[in-house]
């Protein structure tokens, strides 16, 4: 199983979505099946309505350098889930809450290009990427390309399903570095008529 550098704990959201017809739709939103528990590499579908949500657009680049070159060391400078050594990226740990409308930044996780093409594999457009990125996919899970294709599949039904809710998004212990026009967002844009207590922070 995967490895991430965990974040300090944060108090978990209360106020669920006020409108009946969208907390409908935050439950049916689709879980990885126990088939992808023992998945070594997942992959991470972002919303469309928060695409924007990244500290690594929001920080200074200098606070975001030094957040990544310690996730880098505290990874002895090797992916966390193949291992290999060189070049890395560093990774941002979503989670998704569908019963408050939350996404939590769980923490960081340091990649190889090849596992962090994978984790956000739809951004990939050319046919030979893709299909690079399902053969490593599957060569790290220990899969045929047909199962490969399958987890693909699956995490094409959750980016559907996500991609149809507005996400409040909650930056842990990092909230209070960042403007709050952008820790409230749906469709992309910050939220009207929000307020820094409509979302829990440090």
């Amino acid at each position: 199983m995967a490895r991430y550098e965990s974040l300090l704990p944060w108090q978990a959201a209360s106020r669920p979505p006020q409108d009946f017809a969208i907390q409908s739709v935050y439950k049916a939103v689709p879980s990885y099946n126990s088939n992808m528990a023992y998945m070594r590499l997942t992959i991470e579908p972002i919303p469309a309505t928060s695409r924007s949500a990244s500290l690594a657009k929001l920080l200074p680049r200098s606070q975001w350098n030094r957040i990544r070159r310690s996730i880098y060391y505290k990874a002895q400078y090797r992916c966390h889930v193949c291992g290999r050594g060189g070049r890395l990226h560093c990774h941002e740990v979503w989670q998704y809450n569908g019963r408050t409308g939350y996404q939590h930044l769980r923490g960081f996780q340091a990649l190889c290009q090849d596992c962090h093409q994978d984790k956000h594999i739809f951004f990939v457009r050319d046919h030979r990427l893709m299909a690079s990125a399902l053969r490593h996919l599957a060569a790290v899970n220990k899969l045929t390309l047909t199962e490969a294709q399958q987890q693909l599949a699956a995490a094409r039904r959750r980016q559907i399903a996500l991609n149809q809710l507005p996400w409040i998004v909650n930056y842990g212990p990092y909230n209070w570095q960042v403007p709050p026009q952008q820790r409230t967002m749906t469709s992309g844009r910050p939220m009207q008529n929000s307020t820094d207590n409509d979302v829990p922070h440090r």
